[in-house]
C-alpha cells in the first residue's frame, strides 16, 4: 500500500480553520444558551443542544478533511480519501497522467474522459506515478509546458 497524503492550497487551509474555529464558538455558544434556557424554556434548550451537536459533528469533519485527506494506492485501486468519505477506482482505468508544469499540476485520465487533479506535494510526483505504473503499466506519462509536450 502507498499512501501520498494530499496538500491543500493555503486558501483551502484558511476555510478549513475557519470552519473549526466557527465549529467550536457555535458549540459552545449553543451548550450555554442550552444551559440558560433548560428549565425555562424547553424548545430552546432543545433546539440549542441540536444546534451544538451540528456544530461538533460539522468539527469533526473539519478535522478529518485537515488530517485525513489522502490518496491510497492498493490491490489494484486508487482510492481518494477525504475525511470519512473514500472513492475507489480500478488503477486499471487510467489511461494516461500529465504532468502541466506551467501550473505544477498532476492530472489523471481515465477512460470514459474522465480527469482527475491529483492534490499532492510536486515532490512525491514521480513515486504516485510510478505507483500507478506498478500496477497499471500501459499507462502513458507526459509533461506539457505552455501547451505544447516536452
Amino acid at each position: 500500500m502507498k499512501s501520498f497524503k494530499f496538500k491543500y492550497a493555503i486558501a483551502v487551509y484558511v476555510m478549513l480553520v475557519a470552519v473549526i474555529i466557527l465549529s467550536i464558538v457555535g458549540a459552545v455558544w449553543n451548550v450555554y444558551s442550552a444551559i440558560e434556557y433548560f428549565g425555562v424554556v424547553q424548545p430552546k434548550a432543545v433546539s440549542s443542544m441540536l444546534t451544538a451537536i451540528l456544530c461538533l459533528v460539522l468539527l469533526i469533519i473539519a478535522f478529518l478533511v485537515l488530517f485525513n485527506g489522502k490518496y491510497i494506492i492498493k490491490d489494484g485501486n486508487l482510492t481518494t480519501r477525504i475525511g470519512v468519505f473514500a472513492v475507489k477506482t480500478p488503477v486499471r482505468e487510467i489511461c494516461a497522467v500529465t504532468h502541466f508544469k506551467k501550473s505544477d499540476k498532476l492530472v489523471v485520465y481515465f477512460d470514459e474522459a474522465k480527469f482527475s487533479v491529483i492534490v499532492i506535494s510536486p515532490e512525491f510526483y514521480e513515486q504516485f506515478i510510478s505507483s500507478l505504473k506498478e500496477t497499471n503499466p500501459a499507462i502513458l506519462y507526459s509533461s506539457q509546458n505552455d501547451e505544447k509536450n516536452v
